[in-house]
């Protein structure tokens, strides 16, 4: 599965529009969105990325996209329709399926989880009946990650549900392991796999050609699909999604040999799907879920928001300050783009950074993404601690298009 290359070796660009007006990039020099991305793959070796791109959409159509890089190294370029791992921008979708079920009935987002996993621990901080799933999409459910917060099939969740992955208080703590939880409720509620609910329910009614571990997705998006990168002394390193997955049997699961995912029972392990970061869609897809939250109030009224003392939450040097059920929240007084409140997720994980983003007083989505980062994770960026060197960049290539575009007139 490991692929080693050297470096690029050719460069693309996509643009929608024609970008006339200028921005900073923080170096001292404006620049042009497109000029902003190309500085992310043509950088420094191990200060760089193999693609990087950003979509912005209004009413569901784009105003402005722009892709450089190389979606499989050597291979074939990246477009903003170019599959890629979302990372937690998945999380969206989870919540989003959630939403759903609420307001049909299934489910309930104020009950305990234990209504639907009777196997969750009965005597945590959360009581009797356990965390909402309220609380556990907002992080606020007394939750936290274990070393590992998934199982193989034919495993169960239950067994992750050990002291390793609750916490003494139900104050804010980031926690992948709880979507998990959430999926696995979900399944037991309708019998149904979640990648199939998330499917049906959210991702084919908007139209996307996406899915979690590829489930659902056509045979040609997948094959032409992004890998993720870290680069090393030694090149380029694939990390996930590499040519034998791409090309591979679909859903890509974690599973025993020989073990059977049509003998899995719904309810049993909402980790086999990854709704904390496998889903696999295009920065158009991505932003056509951030719009998606426009008609989300459900989930976008605010849960948690830090307080005066920064006592009630892990916010990571701010990172976290405000979330929904699902949606974190970044306030116009302290957002990626100043003056501007966000609704929306970002990503990270295997040399992937990404976000994807609603913008209530403008009625615009956008997401960007970089497919692959240095083995040593980019600096913060002095703009945000939500940001990096990279990401920043993303940002200054998205407000520059937007104010080029027709919509900001």
């Amino acid at each position: 599965m490991t692929d080693v290359l050297s470096g690029l070796t050719r460069r693309h660009l996509l643009g929608a529009v024609p970008f006339a007006a200028l921005v900073s990039s923080g170096c001292g020099s404006a620049q042009r969105p497109e000029d902003i991305l190309s500085q992310l793959i043509d950088g420094p070796a191990l200060a760089r990325a193999p693609a990087a791109g950003f979509v912005i959409m209004k009413n569901n159509l784009v105003i402005a996209q722009a892709a450089v890089g190389e979606a499989h190294l050597g291979e074939r370029a990246f477009t903003t329709r170019t599959a890629l791992r979302a990372a937690s921008i998945s999380k969206l979708a989870v919540a989003l399926t959630a939403e759903k079920l609420h307001h049909d009935g299934a489910v309930d987002f104020d009950k305990g989880i234990r209504n639907w996993l009777p196997f969750y621990p009965p005597d945590t901080v959360a009581g009797p009946d356990g965390p909402s799933l309220r609380a556990l999409l907002s992080h606020t459910g007394g939750m936290k990650d274990p070393e590992i917060y998934w199982v193989e099939h034919p495993g169960q969740i239950e067994t992750l549900l050990t002291r390793d992955a609750f916490r003494a208080s139900l104050d804010f703590e980031y926690c992948n392991l709880a979507y998990g939880v959430v999926a696995s409720a979900l399944e037991v509620a309708t019998q149904r796999r979640f990648d199939r609910l998330a499917r049906d329910l959210v991702l084919k009614p908007m139209g996307l050609d996406a899915g979690f571990n590829w489930s659902g997705v056509s045979t040609g998006k997948m094959q032409s699909g992004a890998t993720l990168y870290r680069e090393t002394t030694r090149g380029w390193v694939a990390q996930t999604d590499d040519t034998d997955i791409l090309n591979g049997e679909s859903p890509f699961a974690l599973k025993q040999d020989g073990a059977d995912l049509n003998a899995y029972e719904p309810g049993t392990n909402g980790t086999l799907f990854s709704p904390q970061g496998g889903l696999r869609a295009s920065l158009m897809d991505l932003a056509t879920i951030a719009g998606r939250l426009a008609y989300a109030p459900e989930l976008t009224r605010r849960v948690w928001q830090l307080d005066a003392g920064e006592s009630n939450g892990v916010h990571d040097q701010r990172y976290f300050t405000e979330f929904g059920t699902g949606v974190q929240i970044h306030p116009a007084t302290e957002s990626l783009w100043p003056g501007y409140e966000l609704w929306g997720h970002p990503g990270e994980a295997y040399g992937l950074y990404s976000g994807a983003w609603f913008v209530p007083a403008l009625d615009i989505s956008f997401a960007y993404a970089v497919t692959g980062t240095p083995e040593t994770p980019p600096p913060r960026s002095a703009k945000h601690p939500a940001l990096n060197t990279f990401t920043e960049r993303l940002m200054d290539a998205v407000i520059a298009a937007y104010a080029a575009s027709p919509a900001s007139r």
